[in-house]
Formats: structure tokens, sequence, C-alpha cells
């Protein structure tokens, strides 16, 4: 596997050592991850982590130069359009404009009845979720630029992101341990008695723990490349088969296919990474073994792996394939409220009712026959709340930067020895956009981080790929 690109030295204001670029970051990833789990817009822990987040803005802007914006122009760009996208849905617009906006009819009717005919809107049809939608920005806007102006390497950041990943399934398994009293639960709204992690929500906390999977199986390709530490060399494999242990022991259906889907794919990439580097203590019988049965050494991981998951299941120890079999994993809600959605798309997919906005403007669509004592606060699929919310133009950003990353991916697969990279890249990618079909996890702040730092690592991936 092609090593992740190490950018060298670029001569500006400010010089950057290792140990405070590791400060900084390992600061950002621990905000996140004590306060930024859940997607709710009224979690108390909102207050502390956008301020805490505000204040580590201030070292990224002493550190920046325009020479590291340039180098990541186009993350950048989208995301700029993306403040800006939000903020001007925040601009008030006179009522002969605002009433003709689609999907506003019954608020006009109300305006009229009232007296309110005259009044200047914002076209966000729930501006005070807009604007909180706004200030949830300074997290992904504080991770972007410290990774940009720390000029942060591929592994720094997939190592912090591997650490939240062993965070998540230790805390998780605490959890499941001490039971649903514990302490361990940060949140108020949770899944008590499941191991949630760092998160509120246990279907965020397993999809976390699959992108986990396949961060900690490339670091551990690239030790097993490079002949790294040779503590590593256990210390890796051991965490991807503690994350498996854990998300076993979880009650998130979805997240434990993309678990078991994680695990075949790093098998995958075991399979056709390059050998180990030649070094003396390395024999070249071992190194000839090696290269000539690849898939081999791929086989075994995964047999062990698939005895673990059958014993699990055997025992009923497995908490969500229990619940597979158990019930019918269609006959959710998410299903039943479908038909809403699509009307909701139809009728806002021009300019959006406003980021943020959904639940409110769900209730004015939502049919009897769907009332009940559970109210509906997101859509359960990112990418058609992403229309309703930002309209035409977020579909255009989401265009944008799918394009932008499947160029990267393509330039990674066309670099000597980069399949092992570009599967990773691949795959990681398709975990979170699958979730997001049926789940909201980019909704909660760790998750932006996440992603963030994911397109920061394959931006220094693509410019390694294109010096070789």
């Amino acid at each position: 596997m092609a090593k992740g690109i190490n950018p060298g030295s670029v001569s500006g204001h400010h010089k950057i050592r290792a140990s405070q670029r590791w400060i900084f970051l390992a600061l950002m990833a621990a905000v996140a991850a004590f306060l930024g789990g859940a997607s709710r817009y009224d979690a108390i822990q909102i207050v502390p982590l956008r301020t805490l987040s505000s204040f580590l803005i201030i070292p990224a802007l002493y550190y920046l130069t325009h020479h590291d914006l340039k180098r990541e122009v186009a993350l950048v760009s989208l995301f700029g359009m993306l403040v800006i996208l939000i903020g001007s849905q925040l601009i008030s617009l006179p009522s002969e404009i605002w009433h003709t906006l689609p999907g506003r009819n019954a608020i006009r009717q109300m305006d009229s009845a009232l007296g309110y005919g005259d009044i200047w809107r914002p076209l966000s049809m729930a501006p005070t979720r807009t604007w909180n939608a706004f200030g949830s920005l300074v997290l992904p806007a504080a991770g972007l630029l410290l990774a940009i102006a720390l000029r942060a390497r591929t592994r720094d950041l997939l190592q912090i992101i591997a650490g939240l990943g062993i965070l998540n399934a230790a805390l998780g398994l605490l959890q499941v341990i001490s039971g649903r009293s514990s302490p361990l639960y940060f949140y108020e709204l949770t899944n008590w008695g499941s191991a949630v992690g760092i998160f509120a929500n246990e279907n965020h906390s397993a999809i976390f723990a699959a992108c986990s999977l396949l961060v900690v199986a490339r670091l551990g390709l690239e030790t097993r490349i490079e002949r790294s530490a040779s503590w590593l060399s256990i210390f890796y494999p051991a965490v991807f088969f503690f994350i498996i242990l854990v998300a076993l022991v979880s009650g998130s259906r979805a997240g434990f296919a993309a678990c078991l889907g994680a695990a075949l794919i790093s098998s995958i990439m075991i399979a056709v990474s390059p050998s180990r580097r030649s070094v003396k203590s390395v024999s070249d019988q071992e190194s000839r073994w090696s290269r000539r049965r690849p898939y081999l050494i791929a086989f075994i991981p995964l047999t062990v792996l698939a005895m673990t998951v059958i014993a699990f299941a055997t025992l009923g120890r497995s908490p969500a394939f229990s619940d597979i079999l158990a019930r019918d994993s269609f006959a959710d809600l998410r299903w039943s409220i479908l038909p809403v959605i699509s009307e909701m798309l139809s009728t806002y997919w021009l300019v959006g009712s406003g980021f943020g906005s959904f639940e409110q403007v769900y209730q004015i669509h939502e049919p009897s026959a769907l009332l009940m004592p559970h109210y509906v606060n997101q859509a359960h699929n990112d990418w058609l709340q992403l229309l309703i919310e930002g309209g035409v133009i977020a579909g255009g950003l989401l265009i944008g930067l799918a394009t932008w990353v499947v160029k990267a991916i393509a330039r990674i697969f066309s670099a000597r020895e980069a399949s092992g990279l570009g599967i990773f890249w691949i795959s990681i990618f398709s975990v979170i956009g699958a979730a997001s079909i049926v789940d909201y996890p980019l909704r909660t702040p760790i998750f932006q981080l996440v992603l963030i730092w994911l397109l920061v690592a394959l931006s220094r991936d693509q410019r390694g790929a294109e010096d070789t």
C-alpha cells in the first residue's frame, strides 16, 4: 500500500513542531469526543463544544499561510460555499418574494388572516434552527483550518481517528458491563444499556466503529509494509479485533452489517497490499512466501473473524444479529415516512426549507395516520434531507464534493502499488454514504470533524500519488 504523503516543511511565518501539531489536533479530537456525540440541537453539550472549538480557531489562524490555503483550495472553497449558503438563508426577504417561494402557502394564509402580510422573513422556515445550523459549522471549520494550518500528515489524522475509535469501543464495552445506570453515558437522550461509546445513538457509534476498523486496518498494513516498531504490528491487529468484539455486542443492525463489511474489505486490503519492504531482518524465503500467497495471508484473519461472529451469534451474544432475526428489519418508522419525505422533496427542492428546519416543516406535511406519541426530528436519509433543507444549490455542492473525491481516488489508483489505498478510500466513504441513506451520522459533530479530516487526508494522499 502506498504511504500517505508526508508534507515537507513549507516556509511560512511560524515553525510548527510535531509535538505542537499533535497537541492541537488531540485537543480538537478530545473536545469533539466528549462533547460532540449528539445530533440534537438542544443538547446542553453544544455550548461548551462550540465555545472551545472557536478558541481552537485562534492557533489555526496563527499558523495559517496563504500557501497552506492554496494547497487545499478545493476543500476550502466547498466549505466556504456551504457557509455562504446557510448564511444566505437567514437574510430577510420582502413578503412579496417570500410568499411566492414553494411550500409557503399555509404561512402566507396565516399572515393574511393575522394581518402580517407585509412582514419580511428569512428564506428559512425555521430561522432559529438555521441559526443553530450556522453555529454548528464552527467545529468543522476549526478542524479544517487546524489540519491545514498545522500541515497535518495523513498518518497524524488517521492515528487520531483510530484513537477516537478505540475510545468509542472501550467506553461502549464499559457501558455494557456497568448496565443502564452507568455514569459513563454522556447524554440524557441515549440508548441506555447499549454500547453507544462517545455517541448518544448506538447506530452512530456502530457506524463509527466500522470506519475505525478501516482506519486501523490501513495503519496496520502500513506498519507491516514499512517495518515500523514491532509493538505496532501487534497493537493494530489487537485493536482491530477489540473493536469487532464490541461491535458484536451492539444493538445496531446497520452498524453490525457495516462492521462485517469493513472487516471483509480489510481482508481484501491485506490481499492486494504490496509485500514488506526489503530489510535484513526479513528473510528472502519469507518475502517470497508473502508475495506468492497474499490471499492466504488475508484468509487467516478472515477465518478467525468468521469463527468469532458465528460463536457470538450461536450463543446469542450479538443483540444486533438477534434483532435482525427477531423482527422485520424494514418494519421501521423510516420506511413509513418515506412518502412524506418524497412529498417534501418535490416541494422544497428548488430553494430549500432552511437548514435545520426539517422537524418543523415535517409537521406541516405529516398525515394523521402517522400521528403518534413519538415525533420525527430527522428524515433518516441525510441525502434527501440535505436537498429538502438546502435545495438545488446544496445538491450542487454535494455533487461538487463527490466529483472531487472520485477524481482524487482515481489519481491514487493510478499510482504504482496504491490499489490498497484506493480500496480504503472507496470503502470508508461508501460506509458513510450508505449509512446516511438510512440514518444521519453526519449530523453529529464528531462525524463532521472526522469527515473533514478524512477529506484532508485524501487530499494529502492524492498529492502523494501524483509525486510517485
